[in-house]
């Protein structure tokens, strides 16, 4: 499914990618990447993802997927904050589940703009959709890859098991952090697509 906007100038959106990547890297670089609140801290590094891969296509979402999981293995390597920080100098955790993300979020968006064609609101109700896709598919596809490569090394450093621990992980914001991803990126994107008269 190709855009008006993307039919009309290929030039624009190489541009429009080259900026995403470049918001990705100064995210991941800064506190802008994480937006904390009392109760949660929310990675927003993968909203340019998100924002590309919906207004500018597949193939944008993929090169910007990319450059946030690059950002992600130099981080790990270069300064590691979490626990499990170091396991994602592995490509398979930093890298390969951020390219799932632009997969989910376009297919998502394709299919069910389709479907909710007919809706007053189909276009806001095809966004709120594939933003909540492509956020879980961030979340789940880092944490599944983590449980099948580094189950053992991840109960050596917190004396849980894996499961148990990567579990407790996503339960306690999962939800909250989707929510809070899919009410600040839908509207951006609604309104980018009305100034690009998509």
């Amino acid at each position: 499914m190709e855009s008006k906007f993307q039919n009309r100038n290929s030039l624009k959106i190489k541009v429009a990618t080259a900026m995403m990547i470049t918001l990705t890297v100064i995210m991941a670089l800064t506190p802008i990447g994480t937006i904390r609140l009392p109760m949660v801290s929310v990675t927003t590094a993968h909203i340019p993802i998100l924002i590309s891969t919906i207004l500018l296509g597949f193939s944008s979402g993929f090169f910007v997927a990319l450059s946030f999981g690059i950002m992600s293995l130099i981080l790990a390597l270069t300064t590691p904050t979490a626990v499990l920080s170091p396991f994602f100098v592995n490509p398979l955790i930093s890298i390969f589940p951020r390219l799932l993300i632009p997969v989910t979020t376009y297919f998502t968006y394709k299919t069910a703009t389709k479907l909710f064609s007919s809706l007053k609101f189909g276009n806001t109700l095809s966004i709120a959709l594939s933003v909540a896709v492509g956020n879980l598919t961030n979340t789940f596809a880092v944490y599944t890859m983590l449980y099948f490569v580094y189950a053992q090394e991840i109960f050596e450093k917190t004396g849980q098991s894996a499961l148990n621990y990567i579990m407790a992980a996503m339960a306690i914001s999962t939800f909250w952090k989707c929510v809070i991803i899919v009410l600040a990126v839908v509207p951006l994107i609604r309104i980018l697509q009305k100034s690009l008269r998509y």
